[in-house]
């Protein structure tokens, strides 16, 4: 199979923009939705293709912990489990969910669900192409696969900050 040819089970997360960065899902059968990450905002959104909206945001500045918001209701919630572990603890739709690194690099993770069963592979599309792929292995809700997305994106920005800001 080509490495641009898409399995049903397989989503792409590509990114455009310079400052504001634009993530869209495309599935074979078209669009899923479009996450938005400002450079300079503390909030980003996601659209689904019925033009449902989500927020999300990191809560609290001195601790790892997020948010997904539809409207004014938190629809789920992330918590780092260590100081230096990038894995994360979700709480969506009142169910236990793992976000954890499968890889020294941070290029390949796993959303698990509440049965410690893998439901999404989200990995970096390769060395020449940005963006990531998302392999769908069980059912998860949308809002909850953009979350995931999100949460990857801004640990990617906040060691890429750390980084510049230690050299």
């Amino acid at each position: 199979m080509a490495p641009d040819v898409l399995r049903a089970d397989q989503i792409e997360v590509i990114p455009s923009g310079f400052l504001t960065i634009r993530y869209e899902f495309r599935s074979p059968v078209g669009t899923l939705g479009v996450l938005t990450v400002p450079a300079f905002r503390t909030e980003s959104r996601f659209q689904d293709a019925d033009g449902r909206q989500w927020r999300m945001r990191r809560s609290r500045w001195w601790r790892r912990e997020y948010e997904l918001r539809a409207g004014d209701m938190v629809a789920a919630t992330a918590r780092g489990r260590g100081f230096r572990r990038a894995d994360l603890d979700i709480a969506f739709g009142g169910e236990p969910y793992l976000l954890e690194q499968a890889d020294l690099w941070g290029g390949k993770w796993r959303l698990l669900g509440p049965a410690g069963t893998a439901l999404l592979e989200i990995r970096r599309r390769g060395m020449l192409h940005s963006g990531w792929v998302v392999e769908v292995l069980g059912p998860v809700a949308g809002e909850l696969m953009a979350f995931a997305v999100y949460l990857i994106v801004t640990i990617w920005r906040e060691h890429a900050a750390a980084a510049a800001a230690s050299a």
